[in-house]
């Protein structure tokens, strides 16, 4: 191995470092919020399970089907799920903005010092991944599905097996608490992830668009843990900017707790 290639090894380790610092740094408020978030909702859905107990009287079983109980619970979520619904897309949104940003910063002074434009919010390129990705209801409607999806999973437990109540909002606060912390830490840690690597990207392609001809490398963090999806990717070695990785992904990450990162440099082609 060359100087010049074990300088570069060293150069692109501390790449990954400032990467993880940053995120880690930007998704930890975020984490918070979601986490509270989480457990608001978490409240909403006790305070409705209160208002229908009668729901678990055995009186009330020998009339209702359980299926009519369950979409009554469906119902009730759905409307919990709208009304909390501009709440956590605006925390989505806060922490993509601040990951954009950051990201777009971080690349001006690793990649490309003093060859890019000036980059903000208002950048077309930062408008537009916004309005087609950043904070989107489909989204949002997902995280809420997921979490829908677990208190079904408890209801229809309780009503199959003849829960009490208490039995039942015992599961349910036992669940919300088990999932929100990691949770939120999960979808914190991949947003921030996700728009910071966007905003690298941004402001290397408006270098490119000044005639520099750049190329990335997708860089994984080398050890047992590293999927055979992000393997393949990082053995694409240097390709051009606008190719695609051979997992089909532009730039890091491919999925919740995927701890790769691009790397970015002017093409020696």
């Amino acid at each position: 191995m060359t100087l010049y290639e074990v300088a570069a090894r060293v150069k692109y380790a501390a790449i990954g470092v400032k990467k993880t610092r940053d995120v880690t740094r930007l998704a930890r408020p975020q984490r918070k919020k979601l986490s509270t978030f989480f457990l608001l909702q978490k409240q909403f859905v006790l305070d409705v399970l209160n208002e229908k107990q009668y729901l678990f009287s055995e009186s009330f079983r020998r009339l209702a089907e359980v299926q009519y109980t369950l979409n009554d619970f469906n119902s009730a979520w759905d409307d919990i799920a709208d009304k909390t619904e501009f709440e956590l897309q605006t925390i989505i949104t806060q922490t993509e903005a601040a990951a954009l940003t950051k990201g777009a910063a971080m690349a001006e002074t690793m990649f490309v010092p003093g060859k890019g434009g000036s980059f903000d919010l208002q950048n077309p390129r930062a408008v537009n991944w916004f309005l087609e990705r950043g904070g989107s209801f489909d989204y949002i409607k997902g995280i809420n599905r997921t979490t829908g999806n677990q208190l079904k999973t408890v209801i229809a437990s309780a009503l199959d097996e003849g829960w009490t109540y208490n039995k039942t909002a015992k599961a349910i606060n036992q669940r919300f608490s088990a999932f929100s912390v990691q949770r939120a830490q999960n979808i914190a840690v991949y947003e921030t992830g996700s728009a910071y690597e966007a905003g690298n990207r941004m402001f290397i392609d408006s270098v490119a668009d000044t005639g520099i001809v750049m190329e990335k490398s997708w860089q994984n963090s080398g050890d047992e843990l590293v999927s055979d999806g992000c393997l393949q990717n990082s053995a694409d070695g240097w390709i051009p900017l606008n190719q695609a990785h051979s997992s089909g992904h532009q730039q890091p990450p491919r999925m919740l707790r995927c701890r790769c990162y691009e790397i970015y440099r002017e093409s020696e082609r």
